[in-house]
């Protein structure tokens, strides 16, 4: 009886934790629009594109100061970290998801309007034919 407990037991820890590992941050294209909760609402565009030839994709977007914004990088690729970079028109680095453990995205708030180029990457020698897909949010006053 007890060892027929113990099995019982043993089964149920097993789905559980398959379970919990299923819940884990999917970041592909399917899913990339699940980042968008926590009150934060799409602006209404799916920014789709290719990689270039130095697996870099290039991104440029303004936004409103007094506006809270999230920025959703996602891609396909689960081989290598997806490098979220975001600069002002200047070049000058605002935020970088290597600093962050490779956040795909980012929740953030200016104080002025601001131009800014944002960078999905992926550093790899070789070169990635595939799609990276840029979403952007922001949360309604």
């Amino acid at each position: 009886m007890k060892l027929l407990n113990l099995k019982h037991i043993l089964i149920l820890i097993f789905t559980i934790l398959v379970n919990i590992s299923s819940f884990g941050q999917d970041n592909s294209l399917k899913n990339c629009a699940d980042f968008l909760s926590s009150g934060f609402v799409s602006d209404g565009q799916e920014y789709l594109t290719k990689l270039d030839e130095n697996n870099i994709a290039k991104f440029y977007t303004t936004f409103y100061g007094g506006s809270q914004y999230r920025v959703i990088a996602c891609s396909d690729i689960e081989t290598n970290p997806l490098i979220l970079t975001v600069y002002d028109t200047e070049k000058n680095l605002l935020f970088c998801n290597k600093d962050h453990n490779y956040i795909n995205y980012w929740n953030f708030t200016f104080t002025s309007t601001i131009d800014c180029i944002i960078e999905i990457e992926f550093d790899v020698e070789n070169q990635l034919k595939d799609e990276v897909m840029l979403l952007i949010g922001f949360k309604e006053k």
